[in-house]
Parts: structure tokens; sequence; C-alpha cells
């Protein structure tokens, strides 16, 4: 037979309680719990005060699950944006490096002709350097 003013325990975790409900239990202020559980017993009151611990401790561990997931997503992202960087650059750096040996090849078959010998006179043409000058002001 159940008293009044007692709550029945289901289990581990305590039902919800006659007196007040879960939502209000947790959005509350503790001023306003303390004032409407001012005249219950003790016992009551102390087992309130529990649940309204557990049930936000459990809010709290939600929103932190919540946070958690949506950082990861945004470090996948993130990881997924370098990786496609450093793609980019390797295939970058290849190109340079190519392009680094085609010069190093012309060179040193420029640097062999010019130690064989084989030329007889060599024209140098100097130019007078343009005025690019003229170009930012038009």
């Amino acid at each position: 037979m159940k008293k009044m003013g007692k709550k029945t325990k289901k289990g581990a975790d305590d039902g919800p309680s006659e007196y007040i409900s879960d939502d209000e239990l947790v959005t509350l202020t503790v001023r306003e719990l303390n004032r409407q559980l001012k005249s219950l017993p003790k016992d009551e009151v102390t087992k309130l005060k529990q649940r309204r611990r557990t049930l936000k401790n459990r809010g709290y561990a939600a929103s932190c699950r919540e946070k958690r997931m949506s950082q990861k997503d945004e470090l996948e992202l993130e990881r997924q944006t370098l990786a496609q960087q450093v793609e980019r650059l390797k295939e970058e750096n290849a190109k340079v490096h190519k392009e680094l040996e085609n010069l190093k090849n012309k060179y040193e078959t420029l640097q062999t002709f010019a130690n064989s010998g084989s030329f007889n006179t060599i024209r140098v043409i100097k130019r007078e350097p343009q005025d690019t000058t003229a170009n930012y002001f038009n």
C-alpha cells in the first residue's frame, strides 16, 4: 500500500515525484526549488535534490556527447581538407623537381658545349632595358 506524500522506488533510480515533474525539477532555479520543497519531509527533499542532480548530469552528459560529435565532424572535415592540400603540394613538388632536372640537363649541355671549344665566336648583344614604369601610369 502506498502512503501519501511518499515516492515508490523503481529499481536503483527513483521514479517521478508526486510533488514535482522531472522537467520542473531541472528547470527551476535553486531558490524556487527550495521554496517549493520547504514544506516537504527532509528525506523527500534529499531524494528530490538527488534526482535533480541526476537529471542535470544526464543533460550535461548529452550536451557533452553532442559537442564531442560536432568537434569530431569538424576535425574530420579539416583532416580531409589538409589531406587534399598535401596531395596538391606533392604534385606541385614533383612538377618543380621535374622542371629542375630539365634545367640541370640544359645547363650541363650548355656547359659541355662551352667547354668543348667547338664554336668560333660568341657575339653578345646588349639590350637597353625598357622603361616599364610608363605601363603603370597608363
